[in-house]
């Protein structure tokens, strides 16, 4: 049986590499989807902004973030995979945060190494736990899964503080441990970008690009090269939405008319026909005849 965790393990393995805009909200996954890419990322940074007004600092709780993705999930056909932050305490925690992605019908996550609370890799004084605890909280994960499939990616933060070679070394424990794929986040230069898969050896890698970040803004391609396997975009649908509104709204406030902004707009039929209006209407058509 065709799931959306086994699609996305399928995807890994067919791609070349995987490429993966990170939604924010329900709406950005359906235009994901509808753009033709086969898999969403969450990304927890968007979801504090869109959804709280806040910035990535840890102050988001699970409850805030498997709620949102479970309207993401729920939302696009295709396999999303969340941002689930240190796993939001220790093992115990951490075990019960797979099983709560898990419910809301994601295929994978992501957990990272920093110490509580957590920040963006992209902002300085990033603090990683101990390997031997990043570790007693992967065990508790992959214990705690119950689909096989569902993808375990292991983040870390450690290249601020480790360098890559201390990054690499924590990526190498991490896949030893069981962990699908290793993350490396924050990389800032395209040699620890370069050396990191090939400090660490065999096994598979993601990286994640943000517009205005650290990591250097390669072309997929080159990233795929140098061993990335999954390569996230976890800023570009929410920083052109931002944009978008923020001139929209801009040239509102100059003008007095949004006459002449629509050509800046998604108009409200191509909105519905996203959100799959007709469909609706049809069921509704269906149900009074």
């Amino acid at each position: 049986m065709t799931t959306k965790t086994n699609t996305l393990r399928h995807l890994i393995e067919t791609r070349k590499p995987l490429v993966v805009p990170f939604a924010y909200d329900a709406f950005s996954a359906k235009l994901i989807e509808a753009a033709g890419f086969p898999a969403a990322g969450i990304s927890g940074s968007s979801v504090a902004a869109s959804a709280f007004g806040l910035p990535d600092v840890g102050l988001l709780s699970r409850e805030d973030v498997v709620g949102q993705a479970r309207h993401v999930a729920a939302a696009v056909t295709i396999p999303v995979f969340a941002d689930a932050d240190t796993g939001y305490g220790g093992p115990l925690q951490a075990a019960h945060t797979v099983r709560a992605v898990e419910d809301a019908g994601l295929a994978g996550l992501f957990m990272e190494d920093q110490e509580d609370p957590k920040r963006c890799a992209h902002l300085d004084g990033t603090i990683v736990i101990p390997v031997e605890a990043m570790l007693g909280k992967l065990k508790a994960v992959l214990g705690a899964r119950r689909d096989n499939d569902f993808l375990i990616i292991a983040r870390t933060d450690a290249v601020e503080s480790e360098g890559v070679e201390g990054a690499a070394k924590r990526a190498r424990a991490y896949l030893d441990a069981g962990a699908d794929m290793a993350f490396l986040a924050g990389p800032s230069t395209v040699e620890e970008l370069e050396i990191f898969p090939k400090l660490v050896g065999q096994g598979r890698f993601m990286v994640v690009l943000t517009e205005g970040g650290k990591t250097p803004l390669l072309p997929a391609s080159q990233l795929s090269d140098m061993g990335y396997s999954l390569i996230g975009y976890s800023g570009l649908a929410i920083g052109s939405a931002a944009k978008a509104v923020q001139d929209s709204l801009n040239a509102l406030k100059r003008q007095g008319s949004n006459s002449d902004l629509i050509d800046r707009v998604m108009p409200l039929g191509d909105r519905n026909e996203i959100l799959e209006l007709a469909k609706w209407q049809q069921l509704e058509t269906d149900t009074l005849s």
